[in-house]
């Protein structure tokens, strides 16, 4: 009697069992209908249950994401103006530098694709002389070469005074004025041009989520040194577990990086 009594107790949590994993992937729930009369009481406890932790943890988790980002935005924001200010005299001896090297525009604006989908232009100080985008689409050896590693390690269009705010990264100094308007984070992905989605690959619609940034996992860990797919998988290591401290490490191991000139070109 005991032993039936042990078999009915643990058929019904088996039911239960499967009732229960129903629920969690659909609204309607399978049961047989001589085991719903007995456990129609207790699989609908269990139902409302599992149906208010499902809730309440989808809304801890965007609560979550809404705070990340604000935190993210506000230090953007605080950290740019900061920089903006203390570099304010360095941008005016680029700019005189930059013009002295030759013709064209002191400021190069590269339309490349940010969160959503959207283009922007991404601000650098010219490093180029000028038509070099012309030059890149006139010469396939030059094409290939940039679509292997992202940067030519010796590209003939970069001009002397060039070469040296690209191996600073001060070049770079001009996208303080796309982090504040919010097309840039300071850590993300980096932007990528429209010549670029096709061999960013299917990844490309997991990068739309996402804020580019002015620096990322792939400038602590050699920037030119890797290839175009390494940046690409160090792009969605980033987007899967992006955190506040994680952007932190991240700024705090770029300084390192830039001053070693780690895989600068």
């Amino acid at each position: 009697m005991r032993q039936m009594h042990s078999i009915l107790i643990l058929s019904a949590l088996l039911l239960l069992a499967g009732a229960c994993v129903v629920c969690a992937d659909s609204d309607i729930v399978a049961v047989p209908e001589v085991s719903a009369a007995v456990l129609a009481p207790i699989g609908l406890g269990a139902v409302v249950m599992i149906r208010r932790r499902q809730r309440r943890m989808s809304e801890l988790e965007r609560r979550a994401g809404v705070l990340y980002h604000s935190i993210k935005r506000c230090l953007d924001v605080v950290f740019a103006v900061g920089l903006l200010l203390i570099t304010s005299p360095l941008f005016g001896v680029i700019a005189l530098l930059v013009r002295a090297s030759g013709s064209g525009p002191i400021l190069f604006k590269r339309r490349v694709i940010g969160k959503g989908g959207r283009s922007f232009d991404m601000l650098k100080f010219r490093s180029m002389v000028d038509g070099a985008e012309g030059i890149l689409a006139r010469d396939e050896q030059l094409q290939r070469d940039y679509y292997i590693s992202c940067k030519l390690k010796s590209d003939p269009r970069v001009t002397r005074i060039g070469r040296f705010l690209r191996k600073t990264s001060l070049d770079e100094l001009p996208q303080l004025f796309n982090v504040i308007l919010g097309d840039m984070a300071f850590v993300g992905p980096r932007p990528i041009h429209a010549d670029e989605v096709e061999i960013y690959g299917p990844c490309i619609e997991l990068f739309k989520t996402v804020t580019p940034g002015l620096t990322g996992l792939w400038q602590t860990r050699g920037r030119s040194n890797t290839s175009y797919e390494e940046r690409v998988q160090m792009d969605m290591l980033y987007i899967e577990q992006r955190s506040v401290m994680l952007d932190l490490w991240i700024l705090l191991y770029t300084i390192p990086a830039v001053l070693l000139k780690r895989g600068a070109c």
